[in-house]
């Protein structure tokens, strides 16, 4: 039995190699993982403290639930994508990162970055440039303060040829490029199209929490004119998503008679409504995530053109951090353009993959698979097909204003 075991684990493994012959390109757009609540947003955040009477003591930040989910997606990498990239040598010129201007996305990326390249060490120094180098203007220090240099001195002594003590790379992370993200927030005609499509929903999931649980509510929150303000009732259901997800103490919400599982169902539906139809919907999905599936294909033609080389021009892996409100319009634009699922509600660490193959078989010689939270809703689809449906639902920039209108 021992042995039938093995020669099972094998088979997927081999199995699991074998999905990714002739891969020569990976895009990657990732949430960031599990955070604390954020006073953003108007949200409630009072004194450190959210709806429920837990204490957080920074405002918004990734917890060490969402430093491990990212470390768990670098790992993922490393084992799926090992044929494509060699996770022993760092090199930057085979992947491009970027991420949004927040503390929790650059420590997510930087986790799933450890994950990748955890078991690489940088070269060490030649004895010649360890006994060599000079440190500028050290003859400063030296007369100024020598116990301080022959401190540092010895702690450098102590790590000998290494260059540093723990010897990690530091990853180059950029910021996204301009209009790449974020663009309906700056749609000022956009409410009223949200009020038309989404507002009799919302008004729904009013009526349900006021039946089910505003009167427990007040038992433990002085602030029950917050239930039909939308930003509050974000607050009220993202911030449950954060404690929850953080093993954090419930006891206010559970001693007010309120199921944890029922009202968490409730939080996800509530906050993944916001994501995947009232901040997007199948057609807006088109305005926010147009520039960003035009810089995919350019990605993958550029790979395509340099299939054979190493070159900043074209990177092996593209990998991008942000939100919620990246990931989802995303996933909604997929499945609007090829009428595939989306998944309603985007956990922490959600996440997109768009592989491309070479694939002899295709009439373009090569092929797409697209993953969703590693459900793989396409796969190897031939890439001039794959270009067409995307740029099918591209909104153009002229469009975009005239649909928006200026900003005042």
């Amino acid at each position: 039995r021992f042995i039938q075991i093995i020669f099972l684990i094998s088979l997927i493994i081999k199995s699991f190699e074998r999905d990714t012959s002739g891969l020569i390109f990976v895009y990657e757009h990732v949430r960031h993982g599990a955070r604390g609540p954020s006073s953003g947003y108007q949200s409630f955040f009072e004194n450190g403290g959210d709806e429920y009477k837990v204490r957080w003591d920074l405002d918004g930040e990734l917890s060490a639930i969402g430093k491990r989910q990212h470390y768990f997606l670098g790992v993922r990498n490393r084992l799926r994508y090992k044929n494509l990239i060699n996770f022993e040598k760092y090199n930057p010129m085979e992947i491009l990162i970027h991420a949004t201007d927040y503390n929790r996305t650059h420590q997510s990326i930087n986790s799933e970055l450890l994950g990748m390249y955890g078991n690489f060490k940088e070269e060490e120094l030649t004895q010649e440039e360890k006994n060599e180098y000079t440190m500028v203007n050290t003859k400063y220090l030296i007369e100024s303060n020598p116990e301080l240099n022959a401190r540092i001195t010895n702690e450098l002594n102590l790590i000998g040829n290494q260059v540093n003590d723990k010897s990690i790379p530091i990853f180059n992370i950029r910021r996204f490029k301009n209009g790449r993200i974020f663009l309906v927030d700056h749609c000022t005609k956009l409410d009223q199209y949200r009020d038309q499509k989404v507002g009799a929903t919302v008004r729904k999931l009013y009526d349900e929490f006021a039946d089910k649980y505003a009167d427990k509510f007040k038992s433990f929150f002085n602030h029950p004119q917050y239930f039909r303000d939308y930003n509050k009732m974000k607050s009220i259901t993202d911030h449950f998503i954060c404690d929850y997800d953080n093993k954090k103490d419930l006891s206010a919400l559970v001693d007010a008679g309120i199921n944890e599982t029922e009202f968490l169902n409730f939080s996800k539906r509530f906050y993944g409504n916001f994501i995947f139809n009232w901040f997007i919907d199948d057609y807006t999905s088109g305005l926010e995530s147009t520039h960003l599936m035009q810089d995919l294909l350019g990605y993958m033609d550029r790979r395509i053109e340099h299939k054979d080389e190493i070159t900043y021009k074209a990177p092996k892996m593209v990998m991008d951090c942000g939100h919620d409100t990246t990931v989802g319009p995303i996933a909604r634009y997929m499945s609007s353009a090829f009428n595939i699922t989306y998944h309603e509600y985007c956990e922490f660490a959600c996440n997109v993959y768009f592989e491309l193959y070479i694939d002899a078989g295709k009439k373009s010689g090569y092929s797409v698979s697209y993953l969703l939270d590693d459900e793989l809703l396409i796969e190897r689809m031939d890439y001039k097909d794959f270009k067409e449906k995307m740029e099918s639902k591209f909104w153009n920039d002229t469009y975009m204003s005239e649909f928006c209108g200026k900003e005042e």
